[in-house]
């Protein structure tokens, strides 16, 4: 009876070998990923004032080392987190962590970078200690964990420095934060599967951390209905473009929302490490590619009359092809099953090359105001859905016969 109480108030972390493939997600991953739209928005807002390609290139940099610390913190908990008070604390951390570095994001557009630098080595530490102890209570993970410890303190030292540089040093610092701590599961992915076939098991990503993808990617394409929304109340006389514009502005964000999801619903990546691993990194820059189209949505509901901007044509476009792409490559990577297949099949091949006509937009931009660059838009990713439900359907309705 003691030894419960214990785990309860400040037990060790879970064992790997007792991890559930199907649980409910908590509330308190739920309230966790919350904290993350807050930097999210950030990210948005600087994007849309400064619509250019550095502000994007430096923008994907510093997503990218806060999606890290998401994904680090999701998969600690799915792995090895528990309902004692030991994990609440540390969430409670990190969420104050997140939010440090949200305030912290315009200051950084601005030069000063210290404050971001100590916010996010805070994230930083508190990932690596939750790692490294899982190797200190269950010595038989430390093969794996150890990849992570050594790179992930590295990182943090470098962070460290980052504060005493000025320039392009730091960005180049941050670009080797970034690498460090993306490698480690490529690093470790042999010793991951030799250990596992030891013990006669394949290592599949559960059905809950794929969940826990899926509602991260629902509040980043929140910011497209946020931009949305947010444009058009900015306008004080609504006339029927504008209400038009918003029609078409809600229809993108809800055909990709259907793409994603009709694309990607299986809730369990195919057997193997590698898989798993493929499903983190194709989100970079799929949830990225959000972001930009989030930004420009807002930019381009700014003067609905105007012709669009040829910068920001050019980034929205490259950024929905981009998403495309992502959710082709996904889709290939998680189980399905027949009724999956009869979508699947017929749009992946579609949503290569609706991706391609996406990137040749672009070039009739000297002819398109924003109603009718959304209604273009809004129609070529209106056919890959409308013949994924069609074929879908009709499996339906003849394997019901």
């Amino acid at each position: 009876m003691k030894k419960i109480t214990s785990n309860l108030w400040w037990g060790p972390p879970e064992n790997f070998a007792d991890r559930k493939n199907e649980r409910k997600i908590s509330w308190l991953e739920l309230f966790y990923d919350l904290v993350y739209a807050a930097a999210i928005d950030q990210l948005t807002q600087h994007l849309a004032a400064n619509p250019t390609w550095s502000a994007l290139a430096y923008s994907f940099l510093l997503f990218s080392l806060i999606f890290w610390s998401w994904v680090n913190g999701s998969q600690y908990y799915d792995l090895h987190g528990s309902e004692g008070i030991r994990t609440r604390v540390f969430t409670f951390l990190q969420m104050l962590s997140v939010a440090a570095v949200a305030i912290s994001l315009p200051a950084v557009f601005e030069g000063r970078h210290q404050g971001f630098a100590v916010c996010f080595a805070a994230i930083q530490i508190l990932i690596t200690y939750l790692w490294w102890s899982v190797g200190f209570f269950d010595p038989s993970h430390r093969v794996f964990s150890k990849f992570y410890t050594t790179n992930y303190l590295i990182a943090f030292l470098l962070l460290i420095v980052s504060l005493f540089v000025q320039g392009q040093l730091v960005t180049i610092i941050w670009c080797i934060v970034l690498l460090l701590n993306l490698t480690p599961p490529l690093t470790a992915a042999k010793t991951v599967a030799r250990e596992l076939k030891k013990i006669g098991q394949v290592f599949t990503a559960s059905a809950t951390i794929v969940e826990r993808f899926g509602l991260f990617t629902i509040i980043v394409l929140a910011e497209c209905i946020l931009s949305t929304v947010t444009g058009i109340s900015g306008i004080s006389e609504k006339d029927a473009a504008t209400w038009i514009a918003l029609l078409l502005a809600i229809m993108i964000s809800f055909l990709i929302w259907s793409l994603y999801f009709d694309m990607t619903s299986e809730q369990e990546t195919k057997l193997g490490y590698g898989y798993m691993e493929w499903m983190i990194f194709l989100h970079f820059p799929l949830l990225a590619s959000l972001v930009v189209v989030g930004a420009c949505m807002k930019v381009l509901l700014n003067d609905l009359e105007q012709k669009v901007p040829t910068s920001v044509l050019w980034m929205f476009c490259v950024a929905l092809s981009t998403l495309l792409f992502m959710i082709v490559g996904i889709s290939r990577i998680m189980k399905e099953d027949e009724e999956d297949r009869s979508y699947i099949k017929p749009v992946s091949r579609l949503l290569v090359v609706t991706g391609l006509i996406i990137l040749f937009i672009p070039f009739l931009g000297g002819y398109l105001n924003t109603v009718w660059f959304l209604g273009l838009i809004s129609v070529v990713l209106l056919i890959p859905v409308f013949v994924g439900v069609r074929s879908w359907v009709r499996y339906k309705f003849f394997s019901e016969r």
